[in-house]
């Protein structure tokens, strides 16, 4: 293929070549069932561009899009504009963590001549994980709030019982690196959907109090109560109020639904951990006292 020098092709725009984070996922490892921009830059404006993709970094063993189902890849061809930018997008499906791929960007002049750049992209099995858990984690079972802060008050006329407050925390693992791969509007945010139930019920209070992060701050669920996390906390904490009741021994459990990392479309890989519970402990039952 003639190569030349009037075409300028110099970096895939922040991929770092060789870069391999298998812990978390990125644009050159990316998770299965996730979506990632691939942009070039510096290219002659003008020039024509295509996106492929091969198994082999000589540029043989070139893939079909239509017939390959490891990956689906869009804006795969266009015109460089005054930016010099040519952009695509790749969703990596199941089954791509067992290959290899090149992905190639040709850029072609009106006079014929063609230029050509690759990066090597080696995608990972799903690993991205929302759980829940104590706070501690250890924090499996408490007795009930009986202070006056918690609503508690003997002395009232009509005897109150007040309110437990709990915490938990909900945690990001192998998310998409914001460090590594975040170019601008690439804030990788999370999200998710709270339930709170307590057993027995017995239609008592129980309220999520706040959803809050470190750079989130506190956040406000959207219509659907869909809560959306800052890609740069990896955790929030959950506070949660509940209705004591003497008598009785209940369960709370938190449970987060609907996970999915926002820009990538990634979704949670394990339901196993996405429930937690706590215990609240019996309350001794008293009526009256009398002289």
């Amino acid at each position: 293929m003639t190569r030349s020098k009037h075409i300028i092709i110099p970096v895939f725009m922040l991929l770092a070549f060789g870069l391999t984070a298998y812990s978390q996922g990125t644009k050159v490892s990316p998770f299965e069932g996730t979506s990632h921009s691939y942009t070039c830059n510096g290219i002659t404006v003008g020039a024509g561009y295509s996106f492929y993709i091969t198994a082999n970094p000589d540029m043989s063993g070139r893939f079909d899009d239509g017939l390959t189902g490891e990956f689906d890849i869009n804006n795969s061809e266009g015109t460089v504009g005054d930016d010099g930018l040519a952009t695509t997008e790749i969703r990596w499906n199941v089954g791509a963590s067992e290959h290899i791929y090149y992905l190639w960007l040709e850029a072609t002049i009106s006079g014929g001549c063609s230029n050509n750049i690759n990066i090597r992209i080696t995608p990972q099995v799903n690993q991205f994980d929302l759980l829940s858990e104590n706070v501690p984690v250890t924090n499996t079972k408490s007795c009930p709030a009986v202070t006056s802060d918690d609503g508690f008050n003997p002395m009232a006329s009509a005897y109150s019982a007040g309110y437990t407050t709990l915490q938990f925390r909900v945690v990001r693992e192998n998310g998409t690196d914001n460090t590594l791969t975040a170019q601008a509007g690439d804030t990788y945010n999370w999200s998710f959907v709270p339930t709170l139930e307590v057993d027995p019920d017995l239609t008592l209070g129980k309220v999520i109090i706040s959803i809050q992060g470190t750079n989130s701050g506190v956040i406000t669920a959207d219509g659907s109560n869909r809560y959306n996390v800052n890609g740069l906390d990896n955790e929030v904490l959950v506070t949660v109020s509940i209705e004591n009741a003497p008598g009785y021994t209940r369960n709370v459990t938190l449970t987060v639904t609907e996970q999915k990392e926002d820009n990538t479309n990634l979704q949670d890989s394990d339901p196993t951990n996405d429930a937690v519970m706590h215990t609240i402990e019996v309350m001794p039952v008293i009526r009256m006292i009398g002289a």
